[in-house]
């Protein structure tokens, strides 16, 4: 089926600015540059599941994975999930595959990332060389 010029449109816009976040985090490095801080660490002292993406996305833009890791374990592991799911995305628009049908759609993966990213707060701030592993 073809795309009509809305959908063509939108994908086109999304790709664009997916692009252009990839080209800014690789630009800018967040540790030296004034990137917004988290506001839970701010106010709470926690580390919320959040902390260090930021850091982490720069370094597997370089292609630094182990530092990625180092900065946060669950973004690093979920960066590959949402560039497939991206491309899912995509060829979902292109072909007109019903959302349902994808990947990104199941809901065990739903609560499953919901429980993975809760356990993940936890632990990573619990005392304790767990704790300061996973923290950033």
């Amino acid at each position: 089926m073809l795309l009509t010029r809305r959908t063509a449109g939108v994908t086109a816009f999304g790709l664009l600015a997916g692009l252009a976040l990839a080209v800014l985090y690789f630009r800018l490095n967040p540790a030296h540059y004034p990137f917004p801080r988290c506001p839970v660490h701010w106010l709470t002292g926690l580390h919320c599941p959040g902390c260090g993406t930021q850091r982490a996305l720069h370094a597997l833009l370089h292609g630094h994975v182990v530092q990625a890791i180092g900065f946060n374990l669950l973004a690093a592991l979920a960066a590959p999930v949402v560039v497939f799911g991206l491309l899912e995305e995509v060829r979902g628009r292109l072909t007109s595959t019903p959302r349902r049908l994808t990947f990104l759609y199941r809901p065990w993966l739903g609560w499953g990332t919901v429980g993975l990213v809760l356990l993940f707060t936890v632990l990573r701030n619990l005392p304790g060389p767990l704790g300061a592993w996973l923290a950033p």
